[in-house]
């Protein structure tokens, strides 16, 4: 799959076979998208390739992991896990291509926005599925 910034500097290609996302209700995810969740599509790390605009990544590092952002835009792309963690999630918003993904679950509904409602017709998980990690 492809994805971009809204000013196009940076485009990445990523592989998304399984075609796993959720939507995520942490306050991190909603400070750092500025709305009540974060879609975010699962992948692994090593698949991860710059197509262009590497040099124009900024990352904001925290303790639960790496924030990607465009520095021209702002545009959230991505977050990945510290070390050598094989995690990688794509916001749903940065995909260029048309598609089908629809989000399978709620994350992290416990620290919801209060003003919110989820959509309760897919799973709700107080914190991360823990499968997760089967589909990188």
């Amino acid at each position: 799959m492809i994805g971009k910034c809204l000013c196009g500097k940076i485009e990445f290609e990523f592989d998304a076979k399984e075609r796993i996302a959720i939507n995520c209700h942490c306050s991190r995810c909603r400070k750092s998208h500025g709305a009540a969740f974060a879609s975010q599509l699962f992948s692994s790390k090593s698949s991860l390739k710059f197509i262009k605009g590497n040099n124009e990544l900024k990352e904001y590092h925290s303790e639960s992991g790496i924030r990607c952002f465009c520095s021209e835009c702002g545009s959230r792309l991505m977050n990945y896990a510290h070390g050598a963690d094989n995690y990688l999630s794509v916001a749903l918003s940065a995909i260029e291509s048309e598609h089908e993904i629809e989000p399978v679950a709620n994350a992290f509904v416990g620290s919801k926005a209060g003003w919110y409602t989820p959509n309760n017709d897919i799973e709700q998980f107080e914190a991360l599925p823990t499968n997760v990690g089967q589909y990188l």
